[in-house]
């Protein structure tokens, strides 16, 4: 079974028309790409997306852009604001939510002053069970099987068939937050148009996402290495990246430029112009695997593995790549955008972006974006005015940096979780061990770039501004396809071998072809002849099209 989520002409408009992008590596377009102030209609589902209205609560150092680039602060606002007049969901009684967790074990509620006091704030009592992340499907699934929903759930993109259980269990959230009607949750607002883009299934809003920066992996490089050796960060072809790769290694020091060949193939396929996944022209798709480019990516990677230029043990893959980076071992590697921070705090080190370059150095690379909602906090069918409620905490939780919410979920009490010192909160031991209740995995506030060193988030913006312009979206957002969740262990792991043999040496590049029959094969095929018929089915007559 196959659903449409977005038709086609929607599709393109919501992502930025990410087909002419891959094709053509040109800027998204602002009017109706993601980030606009303007509700973006779905004409060929009848789905509104939530309007995008930015926070006024605090003023950043450097504002948000339209097309995705974040607000960026330089410390915490230390004059905080009420974002709420009142607890907003007052009167909702016990919210019981499911969601997974990273993090160790809080205390429980009964024990834990922290939560306590955001109950208070929120007026509502939630109730959260929390599974580890790596059991939180089976978890899901469980729940989803014996029929008694928590009010709130999170809803694994892993989910079998989630279209048809978002459809038969969940809340349809469009009547509350469509288009300017999500004025009413102003903090939800504040999200960026791409993470909605998850939300809809079945011609309506099915959940709250939890906000992620579009701009995904970042390739990263140690800005103090390269300083070091006087070489450019902004390298303007393939052959200068490669240049630099060169300079950086120097086996006897036990440096080596790259430490993960598969993150590579993708950086490099960025050079190319490789589809972010699909590629959609009239209604057909083309998997990045099956174009020329993609397989360019792979060979030049693998002369780069023969040149010497990966750490020794890159091939297996058995490596702590964040460690060989904090400690100067590799001088690049791929990542999220969040590890630009979590590497420089940790390491203590000189942490740089580069932008891919075109390969040939005529224009520019392309970015693929990231995934701009870390997941879908569904809703339990009821009323309207239970689903008021949900929303009402869903809205708290989202509250942004400078309210006094913010502060109170990130940090707990003031005092008693955590202390000032200057313009930075510092939590307590009893803050560390309470604060790690997993509100953030219900729905968090629009991401940001900071509170950290000015000259930190400069670069970072810097990055952004460069790297966002050129985003890749990828145009099966929207479309659902069971082969795609049923075949994908087995999918991925023949693209993994087959790399992992090319670029080791074992095999020569001949057997990437091999291995894109066998994708196609085991499933490929027909996750394109889901997505195609899905185009197909939502497709506007000619009348509608004209």
């Amino acid at each position: 079974m196959s659903d449409i989520h977005i038709g086609r002409r929607g599709l393109l408009r919501a992502t930025g028309g990410a087909a002419l992008l891959a094709a053509a590596g040109g800027t998204a377009a602002c009017g109706d790409g993601a980030g606009t102030g303007e509700a973006q209609t779905l004409s060929e589902t009848g789905v509104e997306l939530p309007s995008y209205i930015p926070s006024e609560i605090a003023a950043p150092d450097l504002a948000a852009t339209e097309d995705g680039v974040l607000a960026g602060y330089y410390s915490f606002p230390r004059d905080l604001v009420d974002a709420f007049d009142a607890p907003p969901a007052d009167g909702a009684g016990t919210v019981s939510i499911l969601t997974n967790m990273f993090n160790p074990v809080p205390p429980g509620m009964g024990d834990n002053a922290y939560w306590q006091a955001v109950n208070a704030s929120v007026g509502a009592e939630l109730d959260i069970t929390m599974t580890p992340a790596a059991d939180y499907l089976a978890k899901l699934s469980t729940i989803i099987a014996g029929g008694d929903l928590p009010d709130m759930l999170l809803v694994s993109a892993s989910l079998a068939n989630r279209s048809d259980v978002l459809a038969n269990l969940c809340a349809d959230l469009s009547g509350h937050i469509s288009g300017d009607k999500i004025a009413d949750y102003p903090h939800l607002a504040n999200f960026p148009t791409d993470s909605w883009l998850p939300s809809v299934y079945n011609g309506g809003l099915y959940g709250v996402p939890n906000p992620r920066a579009i701009v995904g992996t970042i390739m990263f490089a140690r800005g103090d290495l390269f300083a070091a050796q006087g070489l450019n960060l902004a390298p303007g072809s393939y052959d200068e990246f490669l240049e630099a790769a060169t300079a950086l290694t120097d086996p006897a020091a036990n440096r080596w430029a790259f430490g993960n060949p598969r993150g590579l193939i993708t950086y490099v396929g960025n050079m190319l112009g490789v589809p972010n996944v699909w590629r959609e022209e009239g209604g057909e798709f083309t998997n990045e695997y099956e174009t020329e480019e993609r397989r360019e990516a792979v060979a030049r990677v693998a002369e780069m593995m023969a040149a010497g230029l990966f750490h020794p043990d890159a091939a297996s893959e058995n490596i702590n790549l964040r460690d060989l980076f904090g400690n100067g071992t590799i001088a690049m590697g791929p990542d999220g955008y969040a590890a630009w921070d979590i590497l420089a705090d940790t390491y203590g080190v000189d942490v740089q972006g580069i932008p891919a370059p075109s390969y040939d150095g005529n224009g520019e690379g392309v970015h693929r974006a990231g995934t701009a909602s870390f997941g879908l906090m569904a809703f339990k069918k009821a009323d309207d005015d239970r689903i008021a409620q949900l929303l009402n905490v869903a809205n708290w939780l989202a509250a942004p940096i400078g309210s006094t919410e913010y502060m109170l979920r990130k940090f707990g009490v003031e005092g008693q979780h955590f202390e000032w010192d200057g313009d930075t909160p510092v939590k307590t031991a009893l803050g560390t061990n309470e604060t790690t209740v997993p509100f953030e995995y219900v729905t968090d506030a629009a991401p940001i770039l900071g509170p950290r060193a000015q000259a930190r988030v400069d670069a970072q913006r810097a990055f952004q501004e460069t790297a966002v312009p050129r985003i890749v979206r990828d145009p099966s957002i929207g479309l659902y396809s069971n082969t795609a969740i049923d075949n994908a262990g087995e999918l991925a792991e023949i693209i993994k071998a087959a790399e992992l043999d090319i670029v080791s040496g074992r095999k020569g590049i001949e057997a990437w072809d091999e291995a894109v029959d066998a994708w196609r094969a085991a499933g490929g095929d027909a996750i394109r002849a889901e997505f195609e018929a899905a185009v197909d089915t939502a497709s506007p007559s000619p009348s509608e099209s004209a």
